[in-house]
């Protein structure tokens, strides 16, 4: 897939998508690790017109906070606790997509190493999943959403207008991802063959775990519409997603 900076260059004025109650349209969006949902979300969203919502940014947001307050992120009840108590905001301009967290927008910092190393930590906590669900829910419920994740459609959202499942083989997942790895972190000297096996080994278990965790455990929702991304170009999953989500909202106006 070509970079969403490069896609966005070409993106046409937004077309506002409207559910048939008459508000600005949920779209849930799942997947598995490396399936580019998150990508293809932000564009799809800036296309409709919709705000923008990558859930795990929310995860590393309250891992930003835990660190910026000094909190343990191995205290499963502090951070937990944290989670709870925090509030996160989307700004409301379909293209901001910068999450606030407790008056803070941390942005960039959110990708810090710090942040990169204690993430896993902090999400595997079920008492901050069960908080985020409920923050995501409390963002979504003026509509006008794209929201991505890996539970969107069955857990967070499963009355969406619209539910979506972008996925790919793991095999083009990991070319993706080790493609994504070299361009922001070249290994000269590394074999290639060597590397694609790591990357498509961490993809395969990644999937395993999000597969079988007993707290909203990956899965495609009921209703979900599966859009397969192996061997298209990020414009064209866009549009595949974009197209989908105009006929789901069509189909539903013609029905009521």
């Amino acid at each position: 897939m070509e970079s969403l900076r490069a896609y966005c260059y070409n993106l046409r004025m937004p077309d506002f998508a409207i559910s048939a109650a008459g508000r600005r349209a949920v779209v849930a969006i799942d997947g598995p690790v490396a399936s580019g949902k998150s990508s293809v979300g932000q564009a799809a969203a800036a296309e409709l017109g919709l705000r923008f919502l990558d859930t795990g940014v929310m995860y590393r947001a309250v891992t930003w906070l835990a660190l910026h307050r000094d909190i343990p992120v191995s205290d499963a009840n502090a951070v937990g606790v944290l989670a709870r108590d925090c509030r996160m905001a989307l700004p409301h301009d379909a293209a901001a997509s910068a999450i606030t967290i407790d008056g803070h927008t941390p942005g960039l910092e959110l990708w810090a190493a710090a942040v990169v190393r204690s993430v896993s930590a902090v999400a595997a906590v079920p008492a901050v999943r069960r908080a985020l669900v409920q923050q995501q829910r409390a963002i979504s419920k003026d509509g006008g959403i794209v929201m991505a994740g890996r539970d969107i459609g069955s857990i967070v959202l499963p009355n969406a207008d619209v539910k979506l499942y972008i996925d790919a083989s793991a095999e083009a997942r990991a070319q993706r991802r080790l493609i994504q790895q070299q361009e922001s972190n070249p290994a000269p000297e590394s074999d290639p063959a060597t590397e694609y096996a790591r990357v498509l080994a961490d993809v395969i278990r990644r999937d395993t775990l999000d597969s079988q965790r007993a707290d909203s455990p990956l899965a495609v929702a009921d209703g979900a519409i599966v859009i397969a991304t192996d061997g298209i170009s990020l414009a064209q999953t866009v549009a595949a997603v974009v197209d989908a989500v105009r006929a789901a909202l069509d189909g539903a106006a013609a029905a009521e």
